[in-house]
């Protein structure tokens, strides 16, 4: 239900650069108050600003100037995954590491030309697992609940 976001969550931690075309106001719905962002995990903040900047964790990264006002910018956040990012920073924090499984389906806004097959509001459903010895070469998880109404082809995809 944290619908407002700060461009840090939304774009910058998902290492979006902050000139690209979706970060302009013809896609994304701005806020005028709270304008901007005010707490921001400033220690995270830098080594996102470096590797947007320099590159690292085998990137060459953006080689731009990376600006921390336009990270503060306040919007309604374009996709869910900006609270995927938060909750990783947060479990990152954790000392020992507990895998977890998160699953969620919320509201996002785009500032889209609204006609029959576009809205400014639909929902996002996303999944994110952290365990150690995970690879992209395993099959997903079966155990996240099952979404009524979701299925393909008669088959549950949860």
């Amino acid at each position: 239900d944290n619908f407002i976001e700060s461009s840090f969550w939304n774009f910058d931690a998902l290492f979006q650069p902050q000139q690209h075309p979706a970060r302009d106001q013809h896609d994304t719905f701005f806020l005028r108050d709270p304008a901007e962002a005010l707490q921001l995990p400033m220690d995270y903040v830098q080594r996102v600003k470096r590797t947007h900047s320099q590159g690292g964790y085998g990137s060459q990264g953006y080689k731009y100037n990376w600006k921390l006002d336009e990270a503060r910018k306040n919007l309604l956040r374009t996709h869910t995954t900006s609270a995927s990012a938060r909750a990783l920073y947060r479990l990152a924090q954790k000392k020992p590491f507990t895998p977890v499984k998160y699953f969620s389906i919320d509201r996002v806004f785009r500032n889209e030309t609204l006609d029959a097959t576009h809205l400014a509001e639909f929902h996002q459903i996303e999944g994110v697992v952290a365990d150690h010895g995970l690879t992209l070469g395993q099959p997903p998880p079966s155990s996240f609940p099952p979404v009524p109404g979701l299925e393909s082809q008669g088959q549950r995809t949860g």
